[in-house]
């Protein structure tokens, strides 16, 4: 009796354990293919407008192009083997200030990637000509974000990101 009573617990401990890993397994596999499922957001067009429609007014943004420079900055702690500068125009259309600022957009609404994919880190030059700067209500500005790359690339992706990284478009732009 004794003998039965532990195989039959053992016995139902190996299958609790069996079926808990199946479940596992399949509870993971589920979360898994959800959670790596390619969202299509909306294409950004070279040279085109993009328009953007918020509760706070209206914007839009156009991708001038990348292009590179010989340029390096001596200060550095890297030594990228391409550097670039992504060209972009942004036109406040009705953005009201906020905080008493008007819209202006900057690194932190693009994620940058090269053929490979990697992310790539802002580069601490400028272009004196295309600076960022706060927009009023009707005005415009072109500006240039540097970026340096670790291998040579021939094409970027820009992912367009507003506020707390909510992906809004995306280009992929070759190299000048």
């Amino acid at each position: 009796m004794k003998k039965n009573c532990i195989m039959l617990l053992l016995l139902g401990l190996v299958v609790s354990i069996l079926t808990g890993c199946g479940l596992e397994e399949y509870f993971n596999s589920q979360r898994d293919s959800t959670d790596t499922e390619v969202k299509e957001l909306p294409k950004m067009v070279l040279n085109e407008p993009f328009r953007v429609t918020t509760v706070n007014g209206d914007y839009s943004v156009t991708i001038n192009g990348a292009r590179t420079t010989r340029e390096r900055n001596a200060n550095s702690k890297t030594d990228p083997k391409q550097v670039l500068f992504l060209d972009f125009t942004y036109e406040n259309s009705s953005y009201e200030k906020r905080n008493n600022i008007d819209f202006f957009l900057a690194q932190g609404d693009f994620v940058v990637t090269d053929d490979e994919g990697n992310v790539l880190e802002t580069y601490n030059i400028k272009d004196p000509n295309r600076m960022i700067q706060e927009t009023p209500i009707g005005g415009s500005c072109s500006a240039s974000i540097a970026y340096g790359l670790e291998k040579e690339s021939k094409n970027l992706t820009i992912t367009f990101v507003r506020g707390k990284g909510r992906e809004v478009a995306q280009i992929t732009i070759p190299i000048e």
